[in-house]
């Protein structure tokens, strides 16, 4: 663990309890007086916090420095990616984080199972954790819109990754849309066939989550 993800991280005394009360002081046995290191995943900072009390659910802390910590490694890239299975997209999920895409757009496309539904509040938790682990300091940005013509009002300049597009095999610098199980219907082609398309280079057929990790892989 890098740094521990805390809301409040900033203020002169924080309380610590649940999670991560559990991780430090069960798992990690830490103990009073000793330091850690929070982050609030809003600014730059780093906060330096000794443990004060520890109590049997809770743990008090007190600030003892603030650190700026320039960002080095800015997210880039800009996922748009149909709907799929959503315990699919809870593996696949700390990956991109770690990969440092800045945005993922989930969106509804005809092969969408329309009864699939995301829980924002658990992917912020699984988010948060891979920050803490892989060090990431802004979380991966997470949207959601309900159909394709959504999407295209508001990302109009898009390509697409798909089996009948030209090889990708350079960089992007605009948004790539990569679809569901299935590909995209005939009906969404004739309504993308103006946007730049792309395929996957000596690859055999992927599944979605792993069609949409090479694609963040070209996005800068």
């Amino acid at each position: 663990m890098q740094f521990i993800l805390h809301d409040n991280a900033g203020d002169l005394q924080i309380i610590l309890k649940d999670e991560a009360y559990h991780h430090l002081f069960h798992s990690r046995r830490t103990r009073k007086l000793e330091s850690i290191h929070l982050r609030n995943g809003r600014d730059l900072n780093l906060y330096l916090y000794i443990i004060t009390e520890i109590g049997k659910k809770e743990a008090k802390l007190t600030l003892q420095r603030t650190q700026a910590t320039p960002l080095k490694n800015p997210p880039k890239g800009h996922l748009i990616w149909a709907m799929i299975e959503p315990k699919n997209i809870e593996k696949t999920l700390p990956m991109f984080n770690e990969l440092n895409l800045d945005k993922i757009t989930f969106f509804y496309a005809q092969y969408s199972q329309k009864h699939f539904k995301l829980d924002f509040k658990r992917l912020d938790k699984i988010l948060k954790n891979s920050c803490e682990q892989c060090g990431r300091i802004m979380k991966l940005k997470l949207e959601i819109l309900p159909n394709l013509n959504e999407v295209l009002r508001n990302y109009p300049n898009l390509a697409i990754l798909d089996f009948e597009g030209k090889p990708l095999n350079s960089l992007l610098e605009i948004p790539l849309m990569v679809g569901c199980e299935g590909g995209f219907s005939q009906e969404e082609r004739k309504i993308l066939q103006d946007k730049p398309s792309f395929s996957l280079p000596n690859c055999n057929i992927l599944r979605s989550e792993t069609a949409a990790l090479y694609a963040t892989s070209k996005l800068i």
